[in-house]
């Protein structure tokens, strides 16, 4: 269940950034406000490694930066939607405005792997992106999340 992973705190609409790096730095300093035991630099490092081995974008303006940490024993969800879309680099060439970053315990790579296919579902139908992209404000976005079910978003 979607609930499962994703707090109304953990949705941001309007993120104000003007690149990759700027987001990354952003999303590590909400993901602390959000969650204590998630630190700062060490999650944006981690981000920042995991995109050095390939573009996160999952194509049409949809990204899902990830990372596993040691420091945390659950999987953390954290969506927002950008007031501008930004260059991400994506192979379809469409700047990113939605943004999933999903963190997970370092020894969880198989729930994370389940968490970041399963977000990836739902980000990708074209009815709920859409919809996050229609939202005002971040109760709009967690409603809209809250719709649908992480299996049957296919």
């Amino acid at each position: 269940m979607l609930s499962n992973f994703i707090k109304p705190n953990q949705v941001l609409f309007g993120i104000n950034v003007k690149n990759k790096k700027s987001l990354f730095q952003e999303l590590s300093l909400r993901s602390n406000l959000a969650n204590k035991s998630i630190d700062q630099k060490i999650l944006f490092d981690k981000i920042i490694k995991r995109e050095k081995l390939g573009n996160t974008s999952i194509s049409n303006g949809i990204a899902m930066p990830s990372a596993l940490l040691d420091q945390i024993n659950e999987t953390f969800v954290l969506f927002s939607v950008l007031s501008k879309p930004i260059d991400y680099g994506a192979g379809d060439k469409i700047p990113v405005d939605l943004v999933c970053l999903v963190v997970s315990p370092s020894s969880s790579s198989s729930k994370h792997l389940y968490v970041l296919s399963n977000f990836s579902r739902l980000l990708k139908n074209e009815i709920i992106s859409l919809r996050l992209r229609g939202c005002e404000n971040s109760d709009a976005l967690f409603a809209v999340l809250l719709n649908f079910n992480l299996s049957s978003a296919a």
